[in-house]
C-alpha cells in the first residue's frame, strides 16, 4: 500500500532516549514524515518533586528527587495537564497531521476524543495497571483508581496499541477489556552492531550489572548474593555500572564501581571481559540491557517477572530465579561460574535467540504495516 499524501505524523513524546530516537528513524525510513513534540512533565509536579525530596545530603536529594519526579507526574491531574498541552499543540498544526502516534499513556491527545477527528496510536512498554500490582513500584494508590479510568478511556479510543511484550499485551486485554485484535506485540531489538566475537573467554569469574535505577534493579539483593557467592568462589568479582560509588558507599577490592559511562567502547570492553550478566529487578518493563548482553553472548540471570521471562529462557540462554531470593540468585551465579562451558553455551544459544526473536527491522516493519491501516 502506497502511503500517497497521507504521510504525515505527529509524535507525542514522552520524553528523549536512544530507543524513541531509533524506532522514529525506522518510521522516516518507511516514508513517514514525522513532527516530533516532546510532552514536558508540569512544572508544578517538577517543584512539589523538588520539596519532597529535601534532604541535607545533596546525592540523596538528586536521588530522590528523581523518583518523585516520576511519581508526581502519576497523578491524574498530571494525566490532565499534559493532556491540555497535546490538544493544544494538535489544534496549532490546523489539522496537518494524519496519524498521532504517541508513546505511552501518560497523557492522552484530547480530553473529547468525540472531536477527533485523527486516528491515533500508542506504543506502550508497560501499564499502570501492572505497575498496581507489584508492591515497589512508587505510586499514589490514592489515585490509582481515577488514573485507570483516564488510560482506559485513552486505550479504548486509540485505533492500534503497540506493546513491546506479551505481558504488556495481556494487560490491556485482561485488565482494561481492549479487544486483542487491537493490541500487537512489536518486541525491541538493540541498538548495537551484532558482535560476531567467536574467541570470548567465561574462566574470568565475573558478573556485571548494568543499571540506573539501583535498587529497583535489584542490586542490592545483588549485593548481598555476591557476599554468599564469595564463600565458594574467593576469587569471584562483580562489576557494577551506571551507578555512582559514592550512592553504594561501598569499599571492596572485588567489586568494581563505574558510574554513569558514556563513552560505549568502554561498555563493551565491560561485556567483554564478564562471563555473565545478571540483573534482579523487582519489575521490568521490558529490559533492552539483556539483549546487549546477548548481543555480547553472555548468559542472563534475571527474576521471572514481566517481560523478562520473554527474553531469557530459562536454562537455555540464561537463569530465571524468583524475587528477591538472595539464596536461589547466589546459587544460580555460582553455577555459572564454575561451569565455564554452560556460560558458553548459554552465551551462544542467546546470540542466536536475539538475532531470531528481536529485531528492529521488525518492529518497523510491523508498526509500518498498521500504520497503513489507519489512513
Amino acid at each position: 500500500m502506497s502511503l500517497g499524501a497521507k504521510n504525515r505524523i505527529l509524535i507525542l513524546n514522552l520524553e528523549i532516549s536512544g530507543v524513541n530516537t531509533y524506532l522514529f528513524s525506522l518510521l522516516e525510513k518507511k516514508g513517514w514524515k514525522l513532527t516530533i513534540v516532546d510532552v514536558p512533565v508540569p512544572k508544578i509536579c517538577i517543584l512539589l518533586a523538588f520539596i519532597f525530596s529535601f534532604s541535607p545530603d545533596i546525592l540523596r536529594w538528586k536521588r530522590q528527587f528523581k523518583q518523585n519526579i516520576g511519581k508526581f507526574a502519576k497523578i491524574p491531574w498530571a494525566f490532565i495537564q499534559r493532556t491540555k498541552f497535546c490538544e493544544k499543540k494538535i489544534i496549532e498544526m490546523n489539522e496537518k497531521i494524519d496519524i498521532i502516534f504517541q508513546i505511552s499513556g501518560m497523557y492522552a491527545p484530547t480530553k473529547k476524543y468525540q472531536n477527533l477527528r485523527i486516528p491515533f496510536v500508542t506504543f506502550n512498554d508497560y501499564t499502570m495497571a501492572l505497575a498496581k500490582k507489584n508492591p515497589d513500584a512508587d505510586l499514589w494508590h490514592s489515585q490509582m483508581e481515577r488514573w485507570l479510568t483516564l488510560e482506559q478511556n485513552l486505550y479504548r479510543n486509540a485505533r492500534f496499541i503497540f506493546t513491546t511484550s506479551e505481558n504488556t499485551r495481556k494487560s490491556f486485554i485482561g485488565d482494561y477489556g481492549i479487544e486483542p485484535e487491537k493490541v500487537v506485540t512489536v518486541r525491541y531489538g538493540t541498538t548495537l552492531q551484532t558482535i560476531q566475537q567467536g574467541d570470548k573467554t567465561y574462566t574470568n569469574k565475573t558478573i556485571l550489572f548494568i543499571g540506573k535505577s539501583f535498587e529497583q534493579k535489584g542490586g542490592f539483593v545483588l549485593l548481598d548474593a555476591f557476599q554468599k557467592v564469595l564463600e565458594k568462589i574467593p576469587d569471584a568479582q562483580l562489576i557494577i555500572a551506571g551507578v555512582k560509588e559514592e550512592y553504594l558507599r561501598i569499599k571492596h577490592p572485588n567489586v568494581q564501581i563505574y558510574g554513569y559511562i558514556k563513552d560505549r567502547n568502554v561498555i563493551n570492553d565491560l561485556y567483554e571481559k564478564s562471563s555473565a550478566f545478571v540483573m534482579p529487578s523487582f519489575f521490568e518493563a521490558f529490559g533492552l540491557v539483556f539483549l546487549e548482553a546477548m548481543s555480547h553472548r553472555l548468559p542472563c540471570v534475571g527474576t521471572a517477572v514481566d517481560a523478562i521471562p520473554e527474553i531469557i529462557e530459562d536454562g537455555k540462554t540464561g537463569l530465571l530465579v524468583p524475587l528477591k531470593n538472595v539464596d536461589a540468585l547466589a546459587g544460580k551465579i555460582e553455577i555459572l561460574l564454575k561451569n565455564p562451558d554452560l556460560c558458553r553455551k548459554m552465551g551462544s544459544e542467546g546470540f542466536k535467540r536475539l538475532n531470531e526473536k528481536f529485531s528492529w527491522n521488525q518492529l518497523g516493519e510491523t508498526i509500518d504495516l498498521y500504520l497503513k491501516k489507519c489512513i
